[in-house]
């Protein structure tokens, strides 16, 4: 445009053309410019969340530990892995699990401060640096503060959808100044809290990550064994009524010893036999063993009942919901004091089916719950639709019961609720005396947890409740 400017001979369009043109050039430039600064903004972040993806955390990590290492400078690296989303995704849809979590990175982002960095690494799996952290008592505080936000529902249509996180932490310098030795101490210590009670655990020099996985096919093959020789083994828990102590019944639990010497973890255990051919001839073999388990001491246990877990797959199977009545009477056990405990996920999951199969077992006299209530799909609207006759609350809800006011409220809301609708109400969890008066205060009468009773194996459950004073459970419990 200044070759033209510069000439004594323009006419009016030349000029204008000129002007244009240079308009036209500087407009281009800032489109450039401005589809540059997406770009790179893309290829930095993630697509579905908008936050930090991979690569940046990295970088920004790195520079972290420069820092650290050159000024002695004090962070946290935590991973955060999120609970029971696949169920989310398997029986709601992707959307419903895109929602949650869009939905939690913004709680997490809102929290953090600006020099701090939360990000998606993939998948359910997060990534956070915290910056200044230079105790574990801080940082404690921090992890915990975090699950708190994502353990609240998040609504979805006509469902509350509840997942809970798992946070391992790593402290810098503590842990090393290496990006991949901190990020390689907080996996390990999220995946400690996967497994444990404590769902925030610090990494420390001493831990160490559990073994790998059992390989999928062998486990199915010494499965196989252990039932055809009796190996597989059950613990009892018993529930309570929490003001008098009284027995209700008991919950079965399974249990399994590798043939290496390794007791394999019941969820990874039922994860795995759900998915394969197993799972029929599985659930048959624990039914059988089980009832007749039953059988041989229901006389002597007051009304107490009995709780079985069972796969939502097995619903699905209208010869196993056939053979049930003669299974029970082969073995002499009255159907009523049968429980089937199901997961909200077997009946979001087919609604239509679930009413069908629990409609078949009520008329058989077996009574339906609702296990981990509140732990994926709360929805009320279930409850009044599903001749459901327990809901037993999440121990998600329990864990930090006394603390938490919005737990309390939605016990005292459940009470009420159960009450108007006649279902029994069960507290899971219940580790502590001031958890177990503050249930008891609010109207939940019922509950189960370490603090109660550890499970049990079943050769002790006579034995137990006879040291309780005789084997009819008519005495307060002992803590």
């Amino acid at each position: 445009m200044t070759e033209f400017l510069a000439k004594r001979q323009l006419s009016q369009e030349q000029v204008l053309a000129s002007i244009e043109e240079g308009i036209a050039w500087r407009k281009y430039r800032q489109e450039l410019r401005r589809a540059e600064e997406e770009l790179t903004h893309r290829s930095l972040h993630d697509p579905l969340t908008d936050l930090p993806n991979r690569t940046l955390f990295f970088d920004r990590l790195g520079q972290c530990c420069a820092r650290a290492r050159r000024h002695g400078d004090s962070f946290a690296v935590l991973m955060v892995d999120l609970d029971r989303f696949k169920e989310i995704n398997d029986s709601l849809g992707h959307a419903a699990g895109d929602l949650t979590l869009t939905v939690i990175a913004q709680r997490l982002r809102s929290h953090l401060r600006e020099v701090d960095t939360v990000a998606r690494l993939g998948g359910d799996e997060f990534a956070v640096i915290l910056q200044a952290i230079d105790s574990t008592e801080l940082a404690l505080k921090m992890g915990r503060k975090l699950t708190d936000l994502i353990e609240q529902p998040v609504a979805c249509g006509n469902h509350m959808l509840n997942v809970g996180g798992s946070i391992g932490i790593a402290l810098c310098p503590e842990m090393g100044t290496a990006a991949q030795t901190l990020l390689s101490a907080a996996d390990d210590a999220m995946y400690l809290a996967k497994r444990g009670i404590d769902k925030v655990v610090i990494a420390t020099d001493s831990q160490t990550r559990p073994g790998p996985s059992l390989d999928r096919k062998g486990m199915l093959v010494e499965l196989e064994n252990a039932m055809s020789c009796d190996a597989v083994d059950w613990h009892w828990q018993p529930k309570v009524e929490l003001r008098s102590g009284r027995v209700l019944g008991f919950e079965v639990l399974v249990r399994w010893r590798h043939p290496s010497g390794a007791p394999v973890p019941a969820d990874q255990l039922i994860h795995t036999v759900e998915q394969s051919p197993l799972l029929e001839s599985f659930t048959n073999h624990c039914l059988n063993k089980v009832l007749g388990q039953f059988a041989q001491i229901q006389d002597r246990i007051d009304e107490a009942t009995i709780a079985i877990n069972i796969s939502a797959r097995m619903l699905e199977r209208a010869k196993f919901i056939e053979n049930l009545p003669q299974l029970i009477a082969r073995h002499g056990v009255n159907p009523r004091r049968l429980i089937f405990e199901l997961t909200e996920t077997a009946l979001i999951a087919n609604p239509a089916q679930a009413q069908r199969v629990i409609e078949r077992l009520r008329e058989n006299g077996i009574g339906l719950s609702i296990d981990d209530f509140g732990s994926g799909f709360t929805s009320f609207g279930y409850l009044r639709e599903f001749s459901i006759s327990e809901i037993k609350i999440d121990r998600s809800f329990i864990s930090r019961f006394t603390e938490s006011r919005f737990d309390q409220s939605l016990v005292n809301s459940l009470v009420v609720l159960c009450e108007n609708l006649g279902i029994s109400l069960v507290a899971e969890g219940v580790e502590t005396p001031e958890t177990q008066q503050l249930l008891t205060t609010l109207g939940c009468n019922a509950g189960q947890g370490y603090g109660i009773c550890r499970p049990m194996p079943y050769e002790d459950v006579l034995p137990w409740m006879t040291q309780r004073g005789d084997a009819t459970p008519q005495h307060r419990l002992r803590a």
